[in-house]
């Protein structure tokens, strides 16, 4: 990343920040009155202004590649006739590669959680994973600059970025992750309880608890809203940061070539070595906050759809059992991944 980002000459933020991609707004707004200003959000001289910025053009890019990418791994899927996992197998070192991914995340993330739950809601939680895990690595490609240096036109110099370093994004993702808790919740539960879950003292303590009831009801909402904030900042921050810091490296380079020209040819040397190894735990970040992100919201789901009762499963002896892996079987009806396989493998074959 580092020598097209040196190499294109760019205030080495740019890459870490939303930049819109035409000129004039596609969508105004009237919000908060004349002269408010809220870069963050959008806001300038009290509009709303909706552009297609580098980081919705790299969001529609993910979930674009979510999409071949799964189509591709299903197709290297061969159904044979017979019973259980013996009857799936799965050719290609890619599609080998997301098989082992999908069944850490079941098996090891949503099933001791979620337990009987699992196969119903697997699909919303790969979903999750996978987009951000792959919208955090793209983000570490300078596509932008890339470009840049390939046509010699700098208006390509805005592509790409970090789309999980955009906080609308993060704050859909959260709002996602909280619609899926409630409705998963409700669904699972029943409304009544589902909202009964939110007061832990009951309702039937009197008048005199009633206040304190009420209390409580209020602060357990508060304490799932600011859970699912925190989803979306941490995700934020973290990924933010990072650019920031491999910019800030990059902003050395800048400075000590004003200073001599021979001055930033020796400080690049060293700074390339040191943000390479940056770069580097980059990439086991952009990893480590997509599992994080998963792992929470399959524990804030599970607080709230598992009853009480099954409390006993997380001791149970045959979790990792064959029976209770993940069976293709429950999860994807086998032909819509490749029936044409499927018919080419008769029974005995």
């Amino acid at each position: 990343m580092l020598p097209f980002l040196a190499a294109a000459g760019h205030d080495p933020t740019d890459h870490a920040i939303p930049h819109a991609l035409h000129g004039s707004p596609l969508l105004k707004i009237p919000f908060g009155g004349e002269g408010t200003d809220i870069p963050a959000l959008g806001v300038r001289d009290g509009f709303y202004q909706f552009f297609i910025t580098n980081h919705l053009m790299m969001s529609a890019l993910v979930g674009f590649l979510l999409i071949v990418t799964g189509v591709l791994c299903s197709r290297k899927i061969s159904i044979f006739h017979g019973e259980g996992l013996g009857r799936y197998q799965t050719r290609g070192r890619l599609s080998q590669l997301f098989e082992t991914i999908c069944a850490f995340i079941r098996d090891e993330v949503a099933y001791p959680n979620l337990h009987g739950l699992t196969d119903k809601y697997i699909h919303y939680i790969w979903t999750v994973f996978f987009f951000i895990l792959f919208a955090n690595i793209l983000g570490v490609i300078p596509f932008g600059y890339m470009l840049e240096l390939v046509t010699g036109n700098d208006a390509y110099s805005h592509w790409g970025g970090s789309a999980t370093g955009n906080l609308s994004l993060t704050s859909v993702l959260a709002l996602t992750s909280l619609f899926a808790i409630i409705f998963i919740g409700i669904r699972e539960t029943s409304v009544k309880d589902f909202f009964n879950h939110f007061n832990p003292i009951g309702w039937d303590g009197g008048i005199l608890m009633l206040p304190i009831a009420l209390m409580l009801y209020v602060l357990e909402w508060l304490s799932l809203l600011i859970k699912c904030f925190v989803l979306a900042m941490r995700l934020f921050g973290t990924m933010m940061a990072g650019h920031l810091v491999l910019a800030a490296f990059v902003g050395l380079i800048f400075a000590a070539g004003e200073a001599s020209k021979g001055m930033g040819y020796a400080v690049s040397v060293p700074v390339v070595l040191v943000a390479t190894c940056l770069t580097l735990l980059e990439l086991f970040v952009c990893c480590l906050q997509a599992f994080i992100f998963t792992f929470l919201t399959v524990l804030f789901i599970a607080a709230m759809a598992t009853h009480e009762h099954d409390e006993h499963l997380d001791d149970d002896p045959h979790a990792m059992t064959d029976a209770n892996q993940m069976d293709p079987d429950k999860i994807f009806d086998p032909s819509r991944i490749s029936p044409a396989v499927g018919a080419s493998h008769p029974a005995g074959a």
